[in-house]
């Protein structure tokens, strides 16, 4: 997948998430990409990670790569999304892995990850000393992405597209009022109220989509070529995660008119008056209550991680 930069106002993948308690986290990045796109591609085809393709160009030449199509709004619960994860289990999860990233000055890592540093959204201007006030932003919210085609995506590829640390455009932190004015808006709908990071925004926006080969619909097709063509040309290359071919198995059908375990999200877990296992339901879900089924044996509140 490697290391690929933005050009323009040049920033690496490799400045992203090199800060750690002593102010220097060792390749923590690298390491990630690794991770998630191993699940990503365990899930399409069995491809090996080096055979991602890469993207090169404009933010209009690659908003010309993305097939254009109504969004499938039905069936989306953020749940369906599994983050923020450990996925170095390292003790940080995505979030705070952002955080430590993105802060101006040596972020610092106390117990169980808690970080301190400065922090400014680059959405609205607003700084920050205290983390708990910024949100980590999905670029391309995860409804868009699941109306845009993350619908018919296998649960691996949903939670590594949530945890997306391999593309430094793919997360951003920023104060939580321009997150939530946000919300799941496309840019047709909602634009930084900072005018001078617009271009920037837009042109990120289009990167996640063609990295995740996410479609766009015809209004936000028309914003995007539209706000493209008043920004200065900047070329940006993207790895480009390949796209599954399988959506996940069918639910089982549960009992009781339609019942499922409320001890379980992510997945129709059926109330069944016997146990079951990790073979029967042959999807991940998340934990929200008892695990009275045993499907996650490692308690990090992801049950049937292989699936």
């Amino acid at each position: 997948m490697g290391w690929f930069v933005e050009r323009g106002p040049k920033r690496m993948l490799a400045t992203r998430h090199m800060i750690a308690a002593s102010g220097t986290r060792p390749r923590i990045a690298a390491r990630l990409v690794v991770l998630l796109a191993a699940a990503v591609l365990a899930a399409s085809n069995g491809a090996p990670a080096n055979a991602a393709a890469t993207a090169t160009g404009t933010g209009l030449k690659l908003l010309a790569l993305l097939a254009t199509a109504p969004e499938h709004s039905a069936g989306y619960d953020r749940t369906l999304f599994i983050h923020w994860i450990d996925a170095d289990r390292d003790g940080c999860s995505t979030r705070n892995e952002v955080l430590l990233a993105e802060s101006r000055t040596t972020a610092r890592r106390g117990t169980g990850c808690s970080v301190t540093g400065s922090w400014r959204s680059a959405y609205d201007g607003v700084t920050t000393t205290t983390a708990s006030k910024f949100d980590i932003d999905h670029v391309v919210a995860l409804k868009e992405a699941w109306d845009s085609g993350a619908w018919d995506w296998t649960s691996a590829r949903r939670k590594a597209y949530a945890n997306d640390l391999g593309d430094w455009r793919s997360l951003r932190a920023v104060s939580a009022a321009s997150n939530r004015s946000k919300s799941d808006k496309d840019p047709a709908q909602w634009l930084p109220p900072l005018t001078s990071f617009r271009c920037t925004y837009t042109r990120e926006w289009v990167v996640v989509k063609v990295r995740w080969s996410l479609s766009v619909d015809t209004l936000e097709r028309t914003a995007l070529k539209r706000i493209l063509t008043g920004c200065p040309e900047r070329t940006a290359t993207v790895a480009v995660i390949p796209a599954a071919t399988s959506t996940s198995p069918p639910s089982p059908t549960p009992v009781s008119g339609g019942a499922c375990d409320p001890n379980y999200a992510g997945y129709c877990v059926p109330v069944v008056a016997y146990d079951l296992d990790c073979g029967d339901i042959r999807h991940q879900v998340s934990v929200v209550g008892v695990d009275i089924h045993g499907f996650d044996s490692d308690h990090d509140s992801i049950g049937c991680e292989s699936y």
